[in-house]
């Protein structure tokens, strides 16, 4: 008799602890997905404001990139298309990939006489 009181309150103990350590994980799994979210949503933003601002800087402004400010960029998408979105700057991308790696206007007047635009 003694023993199945014994036996029914370590049960009853049992299930009340396991249900407050499941109870406990699950909040604390939820906390952190909160914030991994609100990090990952923060990341995507300052990565797409930082190739936006290099598309507007090199593609409207200068016409040409350089190649450590080209390669910059390009780790800034690839980190930024691994957290899951591209939308609109796949296409800033592609622009910013078609630009040449030195001022033009620069190269011209320094080489008129060579044949590298033949």
């Amino acid at each position: 008799m003694i023993e199945q009181s014994l036996d029914a309150a370590l049960n009853s103990i049992i299930n009340v602890t396991s249900g407050c350590v499941i109870t406990l994980l699950i909040t604390m799994y939820r906390q952190k997905k909160k914030q991994n979210d609100a990090l990952k949503a923060g990341l995507q933003a300052l990565l797409r404001d930082r190739i936006i601002q290099a598309y507007n800087h090199y593609v409207q402004d200068k016409g040409w990139i350089p190649i450590y400010a080209k390669e910059s960029i390009d780790a800034c998408y690839k980190s930024y298309e691994a957290l899951g979105d591209n939308g609109v700057i796949d296409s800033l991308m592609e622009q910013l990939n078609e630009l040449p790696n030195y001022d033009l206007k620069v190269h011209d007047e320094k080489c008129k006489e060579c044949k590298c635009h033949a």
